[in-house]
């Protein structure tokens, strides 16, 4: 479980850096940076589990086109 917390630090770490960049780069609003790169994590974490939860549930996002599925044919009776 640490291995995973881990990464996730690391991944905040790496949102709250690029928050930074687009900002120019400021000075004392490492808070802010943080906060914004937390959240959108949580955002994150929280569309991974519903699609998660989707998958293995059986169902799948309505925009995707359902599969076509043909009937097989009965066999004709044979004439003698």
């Amino acid at each position: 479980m640490a291995n995973h917390e881990d990464k996730n630090s690391d991944k905040r770490r790496e949102r709250a850096y690029r928050i930074w960049e687009e900002e120019g780069r400021p000075e004392g609003r490492h808070l802010d940076h943080w906060q914004r790169a937390e959240e959108q994590h949580e955002r994150t974490e929280q569309e991974t589990n519903k699609s998660e939860d989707l998958k293995s549930n059986g169902s799948e996002p309505h925009d995707r086109k359902e599969k076509k599925t043909t009937r097989a044919k009965s066999p004709r009776p044979v004439r003698e």
